[in-house]
């Protein structure tokens, strides 16, 4: 049996890196990535899952809280990750690598866990890279449970965890998942040329600079407004800068 002891800073990166891109219903002893996870760590699935639960009272995304008594270094971890993610982008790399999934499974991207910076940047590997695209991707998918936040598309090949503010104009927010939507592939592309947007009860706003066919077919099949994600729902300063620019677009 594992032995109990005190966990330890790097630790907590690991398990925090799980947590973010584990839905909330998951985090059980039978999950194969906490039996992944706490065997690495020498810990009981047990003891990660309750552990993944603690880091959820931190979460202020989430309608449900975890237990309240999550630690200091747990609130240590949580706030650094705010502040710098580095860290736990690296881990979840290795994390990713280690069940043999690697981060290439989901967007066929080869990212290697050395290569992240807390601002999610690029390098070049045959072509520019987004480095920690894919957990920000699962991220957002994780929290909109599979779908389009709009149509309700399941289909992965289909869905984009869409920027809120730009990739290149907020680097300091590219790994923030309160500044992503999951979208399906067309309203994305309309999304990040200001062509649709959202109003402050999430209403889907259509350019008038479109044709009407186009209208039509951006609203056939679609929510009028956006759904709410289980957790890490778009932050409104950022929907709201999104607006601003979209009615200056539009004007």
């Amino acid at each position: 049996m594992a032995e109990r002891r005190n966990w330890q800073a790097e630790e907590v990166r690991e398990a925090l890196a799980l947590y973010l891109v584990t839905d909330f219903g998951r985090f059980h002893s039978r999950n194969p990535e906490i039996i992944a996870l706490a065997q690495r760590l020498g810990r009981t699935a047990s003891a990660v899952a309750l552990k993944l639960t603690n880091l959820a009272a931190l979460d202020e995304s989430l309608p449900q809280k975890g237990m309240a008594n999550a630690s200091a270094l747990d609130r240590r971890i949580w706030a650094d990750y705010l502040n710098d993610p580095t860290a736990v982008v690296s881990i979840y790399a290795r994390q990713q690598s280690h069940v043999g999934i690697g981060p290439s499974a989901t967007l066929g991207l080869a990212e290697d866990a050395a290569a992240f910076d807390h601002l999610g940047g690029t390098r070049p590997i045959q072509s520019l890279q987004r480095v920690g695209q894919n957990m920000f991707r699962q991220m957002v998918l994780t929290s909109y449970r599979g779908r389009c936040a709009l149509t309700g598309i399941d289909d992965p090949r289909l869905l984009t965890a869409s920027h809120i503010l730009p990739w290149s104009e907020a680097p300091d927010l590219r790994m923030r998942p309160t500044n992503g939507l999951c979208l399906n592939a067309l309203h994305d592309r309309a999304f990040d040329r200001h062509l649709i947007s959202f109003g402050a009860d999430g209403e889907l706003l259509l350019s008038r600079h479109l044709s009407r066919a186009t209208r039509e077919r951006l609203l056939d099949g679609a929510n009028r407004r956006l759904e709410q994600p289980s957790r890490f729902a778009p932050d409104p300063a950022f929907l709201l800068r999104h607006r601003e620019r979209f009615l200056a677009q539009a004007a």
